[in-house]
């Protein structure tokens, strides 16, 4: 069948600018990273059947046949775009320079100039989550039209109608396991659901898959013994683990975790090793400290004692990863592991093909409404479809709530937020359009206890001046406006909340000063502890930085196991969830690298137990 599709265009809003950090790195080891510009082209794919641009322009010999050359403001800068006209089609377009994320920018280039060759048309879907770059691609080719001598309001009038397969549209259906949620732990959680045996489904509500995995640069924390064995174990490494072992305890579990890293750090000290030390309980016990103690410690432990596991598993499913470990902004520790690419865009590829592969029906611009609950247990959801009708979706093992969190939902941050002056629309989010803490209502409204709702993370990462570098912080320092560095660059994310600017003559100074640190490796006035390369040799890249939603703490309260608790602490039958829409891992405050585990690793586990549930 075909379906007449319409265009929804989302404008941007300026944030109000909090704060502006400066972050310089040199090139080479983990200090920093430059955005390609690839070219990518769309084939001529015209039909016969086809609205060709002469008949929505109302005449023939609608172009000046040639190659013309036009671009537009994208999310990070100027958008190229060239395209090809014969007398009376778009034969094809081609992105030229531009400095979009990879990743976030792969669907719009692959998709927008083929969708526009295709139906000649300008009228075609932006693609949610990467809505600027989609419009910089239409509005470059609209005034390569307009160069050519073709009517671009003709053309963004033009009717776009698309080929659906009959099966593209979610009817009423019995499933063993229903995954509300596409991003990297709805996905974790169908393909893990799948490989145990069971038929799932998975509904995600925007236009496509990915939600903040697909967004973010994949950053995976974990202990690993075999890549990092070649890290050494400085005398500021040792001084960070000595610091969090002298804290006092603040619960039997945290006692008990204690004891066991100290155990650890005893008998490593003891064996003469001069390689990094790292083992589960340090990763949980640091986390657990970087949250100021408000996270559920077994919870914790659960996480990192799953770790490694959940990355070997992915490396299994087509997950490549880099033999080099490092430290992300925030993670404190060297073991952020890392795709090819710096992308979780190849995570959630690598998800998709495998579960699609194993029998995963997946549904796309299908929201989910509400849960059904028959005799206590969660046995489905209301969804409304990609043709706008309710359809209900019996999950006969169980139902993985995998929405995110609520970073995108002003409203939301401020009838929960405890922690800032303003965190209201003066503040933008970098995450998914699609966070808007869907799950969490859904999950209220069946009874579901709320953990850690108050505690949302900012970070400096909307670009101010354009372009962007690697967020590994072992080579790099943040220097304010007077060009001295004023925080510990490997410590949380939450000191970075100052205002920044800079002089040369003390970022020279500064950068002499920070080289000195590297080559001591000791800890410095600010308590950093993670050193590796000197800023000697260039190019260097001093982008700036204002502030944005970058994480939201709190959700739906979990086990180990990955299942819903209620407000009576029991166990909601039949319902599990994963990923950032859950709470009680982070304390009030995130670690960096810690996000992308904690999807992925409870993502596996609430599939794995759904699956296998009677």
């Amino acid at each position: 069948m075909k379906k007449k599709r319409s265009v929804q265009v989302i404008k941007k809003t300026s944030a109000i600018l909090l704060s502006l950090t400066l972050l310089l790195s040199a090139c080479g080891g983990n200090g920093s990273t430059t955005t390609s510009a690839p070219e990518t082209t769309a084939a001529e794919t015209t039909t016969a059947a086809e609205t060709t641009a002469a008949e929505a322009a109302g005449q023939e010999g609608a172009y000046k046949p040639g190659t013309y050359t036009a671009s537009a403001q994208g999310n990070n800068g100027p958008v190229e775009v060239s395209v090809t006209f014969s007398e009376d089609a778009i034969t094809e377009i081609t992105i030229g320079k531009h400095g979009e994320t990879t990743g976030i920018s792969d669907a719009p280039f692959e998709k927008i100039p083929a969708a526009i060759i295709q139906n000649q048309s300008l009228g075609v879907d932006t693609i949610s989550g990467a809505t600027n770059t989609s419009n910089a691609i239409l509005e470059a080719v609209a005034d390569c039209v307009t160069q050519a001598g073709g009517d671009a309001e003709a053309l963004r009038a033009a009717a776009v109608e698309t080929e659906e397969a009959a099966n593209a549209v979610l009817k009423d259906a019995e499933v063993d396991v229903l995954v509300i949620g596409g991003g990297g732990a709805g996905l974790s959680a169908a393909l893990s659901a799948s490989q145990g045996g069971a038929s799932v489904i998975l509904v995600e509500k925007l236009s496509a898959l990915g939600g903040n995995t697909f967004r973010c640069g994949g950053a995976f924390n974990t202990y690993d013994p075999e890549r990092q064995k070649n890290i050494p174990m400085t005398d500021s490494l040792a001084s960070a683990v000595d610091k969090v072992l002298a804290h006092e305890d603040v619960s039997e579990a945290h006692a008990q975790l204690k004891a066991e890293v100290q155990k650890q750090w005893d008998e490593y000290k003891v064996s003469g090793d001069t390689m990094l030390f790292d083992t589960p309980e340090w990763h949980a016990l640091q986390s657990i400290d970087a949250g100021d103690y408000e996270g559920n410690v077994e919870l914790v432990r659960s996480f990192t004692s799953n770790t490694l596991d959940t990355l070997n598993w992915l490396e299994e499913n087509g997950v490549e990863w880099t033999d080099q470990v490092s430290t992300v902004v925030g993670a404190m520790w060297n073991r952020s592991h890392q795709t090819p690419n710096n992308s979780g865009a190849d995570i959630i590829a690598a998800l998709e093909k495998n579960a699609t592969a194993g029998g995963v029906e997946i549904y796309l611009d299908s929201k989910a409404e509400e849960l059904i609950v028959e005799d206590g247990r969660v046995s489905g959801a209301v969804i409304t479809n990609a043709d706008g009708e309710k359809v209900t979706v019996a999950a006969k093992k169980g139902v993985i709530m995998a929405t995110g969190g609520f970073s995108a939902n002003v409203d939301m941050r401020v009838k929960y937020n405890q922690q800032w002056e303003d965190i209201g629309e003066s503040l933008t989010t970098n995450n998914s359009p699609g966070a808007t803490g869907d799950g969490i209502v859904m999950g209220e409204a069946v009874g579901v206890n709320l953990v850690g709702m108050g505690w949302i993370q900012l970070m400096p990462l909307n670009g101010v001046s354009g372009g962007g570098i690697s967020g590994y912080v072992n080579s790099s320092l943040f220097c304010n406006k007077e060009g001295e560095r004023f925080v510990a660059e490997d410590q949380r994310r939450d000191v970075l909340a100052e205002d920044m600017g800079v002089p040369a003559d003390a970022l020279e100074k500064t950068v002499a000063e920070f080289n000195e640190l590297v080559k001591a490796g000791q800890p410095d006035e600010f308590g950093r502890t993670t050193w590796e390369n000197t800023i000697e040799s260039g190019p260097f890249y001093a982008p700036s930085f204002s502030p944005a939603v970058h994480h939201t703490m709190g959700g739906l309260e979990i086990n180990g196991n990955a299942e819903v608790i209620n407000t009576d602490g029991e166990v909601i039958p039949g319902f599990y969830a994963a990923g950032e829409v859950t709470g009680g891992i982070h304390g009030t405050n995130r670690v960096g690298g810690n996000a992308v585990p904690d999807a992925l690793c409870f993502g596996k586990v609430a599939g794995t137990n759904a699956a296998s549930n009677e």
